[in-house]
């Protein structure tokens, strides 16, 4: 009985640790080429508007000067903050008055003649001299009936509007300093901010982006043209007129934005240090199915002889044809190939789990690649014992890792590494390594010595007891004997 009361105690000190250790734990492809050819531009962005992909990049990140450019800013903040395009335009000196002062950056301004003082003009009619002309005065305009404040405030009020826009887009490097481009030394950008800015105004309002493909627009009547008159568009990509060499049937035209020189002040702040001047141009063309948009900046506005080079509409058709005659969208990954594999410890007859990838991948790359060039970084999430494997169970479809392509250093496509099939927990194997554990264990090991100790102290105990009943067993029988002997 007592051995029994002692194997309870200790089966039942067991249980409790078994219980405490249950619940402490179980047992345990964008990628950018360089083009093959030679560029006058100094820095451009390509991006296919397909798949979001960059295809080619160059000092994309580095200080340029928009230019025209800047007017693509100037259309998004007028069209985001006047709803009728047929508003009435005052058209005040204060518009005009900075093409008449002493920077020289700012005289001879192009312009769509408008004239101060007109009472005709609408909203629709200031977009449209904005980005077919380029006119300088109507950007001025669209500002000053935009801004608010005084007369002199509603023109830099409106600025400020353009550079919070810019942020919101995302520009980190940009920074406005006038509605219209023309040079100034706080009026920068980069080709990446100006492609940010070209994709939020092709993306988002396809009103705008008509405009812009527009070639001629009618303007009304003022003092200087007696008779309505038309304004016709200075991006050459897009005119197919006087066998224009730069025309190109597959392009849609953004915006352009060229300055033939400019200056700065010297030492005594004088307008008088020279720069050679550059062309700019954001544009889209779409051939194929593929459709592709590009900014280039900094090509020499003019050549050695002094004559208009126009290297940036030449860079623009030349890079467009060799993205179109290079790139194909490739199948990379098929979702159904593994692609790694983890050890798997307690799976019902299995070791071993194959992980595949979340989904299929195809991007645009060069049709001639190779695709075994792409590298392949496989990261295990899934948690491990100390073994370096999965425990079973695992579900077909779980998340175990991740998966990461890249060619030449730049990321292609990141995706999630799954279980190509479940797998079963092994009751048999469980069971054995939680038997095993539990003779592991140091309480285990304190409880079974603790037995032992109670097991020979019961023993002791019955063996000193048994001599003490004999003991007494026998004074018992010396005393009846004694009785009988009187």
């Amino acid at each position: 009985m007592r051995n029994r009361k002692i194997l309870s105690v200790f089966m039942s000190v067991i249980l409790v640790f078994l219980l405490i250790s249950e619940n402490i734990g179980t047992v345990c492809a964008s990628a950018a080429f360089t083009p093959d050819i030679e560029l006058y531009s100094t820095a451009y962005y390509m991006v296919n508007l397909d798949l979001g992909t960059v295809i080619a990049r160059k000092n994309e990140n580095e200080r340029c000067y928009p230019a025209s450019i800047t007017k693509l800013m100037t259309a998004i903040v007028a069209y985001e903050n006047c709803s009728d395009l047929e508003m009435h335009m005052d058209t005040s000196w204060e518009c005009t008055n900075e093409f008449w002062g002493e920077d020289p950056n700012k005289q001879g301004a192009g312009t769509a003649d408008i004239a101060v003082g007109q009472t005709n003009l609408t909203m629709k009619d200031c977009l449209s001299a904005l980005l077919i002309k380029s006119a300088c005065e109507a950007g001025n305009i669209i500002a000053y009936n935009i801004g608010k404040g005084s007369e002199t405030e509603r023109i830099p009020h409106f600025v400020k509007m353009m550079n919070k826009k810019a942020k919101e887009i995302g520009c980190k490097n940009t920074h406005f300093g006038n509605t219209h481009g023309l040079w100034q030394e706080d009026n920068y950008s980069t080709p990446y901010d100006l492609y940010l800015i070209a994709r939020y105004y092709y993306d988002k309002y396809p009103e705008l982006v008509e405009i812009s493909n527009t070639y001629e627009y009618v303007m009304p009547a003022n003092k200087y043209n007696a008779n309505d008159y038309g304004i016709y568009n200075v991006d050459s990509l897009i005119n197919n007129v006087a066998n224009n060499p730069y025309y190109y049937e597959y392009a849609t035209g953004i915006k352009t934005g060229s300055m033939g020189d400019y200056y700065t002040k010297d030492a005594d702040g004088t307008w008088s240090v020279y720069h050679e001047g550059f062309a700019n141009i954001v544009s889209v063309a779409s051939q194929n199915g593929f459709n592709y948009m590009l900014v280039t900046c900094g090509a020499p506005y003019r050549d050695a002889e002094g004559n208009r080079l126009n290297g940036h509409f030449k860079d623009t058709i030349a890079m467009y044809k060799w993205a179109f005659r290079t790139f194909d969208v490739v199948p990379v990954m098929n979702e159904n190939t593994p692609v790694a594999s983890v050890k798997v410890e307690m799976g019902e007859n299995a070791d071993v789990s194959l992980l595949k990838p979340a989904g299929s991948f195809s991007t645009l790359l060069p049709k001639d690649l190779d695709t075994s060039v792409i590298q392949q970084k496989v990261t295990i999430t899934a948690e491990k014992n100390e073994n370096e494997a999965v425990v079973a169970p695992i579900e077909k479809g779980q998340v175990m890792g991740t998966l990461q392509l890249s060619l030449d250093g730049e990321v292609l496509w990141t995706t999630n590494l799954v279980a190509s099939q479940s797998i079963e927990l092994s009751q048999y194997e469980y069971t054995m390594r939680m038997i095993n554990s539990i003779f592991g264990k140091w309480w285990f090991k304190l409880c079974g010595a603790l037995l032992v100790i109670l097991i020979i102290a019961d023993i002791i105990l019955n063996s000193i007891q048994k001599a003490r009943i004999a003991r007494m067993e026998a004074r018992r029988a010396r005393r009846a004997a004694g009785k009988d002997k009187w």
